[in-house]
């Protein structure tokens, strides 16, 4: 039989061994750092846009404009390559495609530019949600940013995610009268 470390426990009870009968559990100073899970934060839909009108159900409908990458994991990485991104779907965009709030219901023909454009280039909803507003003009890039969480925690913001960033534009710039006329 090979020696037995001491301290490390054997079925016999040897130097420095245990014995069978007692615990095989190691104490709690022995044991390895718990695994934390990282806990993403999940995917929510804010409320839909009541219409009268059921052709007007699907334009108002914030989901008809959200990306293929549904991913909501916005960190270091994300942040880094930002930059590079934006310059991409700027390029699928359009240069001259910002928008600054008028016409109202030009919010639908912008909204599906932005989502094809950021689907053409693989860009998740964390990120399309902080990089909606670099595509704005004033008056309307400060409304966004007013309604957005500030990077320093000093503004929560009325908005948390892209779907109800995109639902907030909905209900600000177009309404269902307006688009029947």
């Amino acid at each position: 039989m090979g020696e037995v470390p001491p301290g490390t426990g054997s079925a016999d009870a040897g130097p420095g061994g245990s014995s069978s009968t007692e615990s095989d559990e190691e104490p709690l100073a022995r044991q390895g750092p718990e695994i934390v899970r990282e806990t993403f934060p999940t995917r929510e839909v804010p409320a839909k846009i009541v219409v009268n009108n059921p052709m007007f159900r699907d334009v108002f409908d914030c989901e008809s404009y959200s990306l293929v990458n549904k991913s909501l994991t916005y960190g270091s990485r994300e942040a880094h390559t930002l930059g590079r991104r934006k310059k991409d779907v700027a390029q699928s965009f359009g240069v001259r495609s910002e928008w600054d709030g008028t016409p109202p219901l030009k919010v639908f023909q912008f909204l599906r530019k932005f989502a094809k454009a950021c689907d053409d280039n693989d860009v998740s909803e964390a990120e399309a949600f902080f990089m909606l507003q670099d595509f704005t003009k004033e008056p309307l890039r400060s409304e966004v940013m007013s309604v957005m969480p500030s990077r320093h925690g000093g503004n929560p913001g009325e908005v948390n995610s892209y779907l109800e960033l995109i639902n907030w534009m909905l209900r600000y710039h177009a309404d269902e009268a307006s688009l029947a006329a």
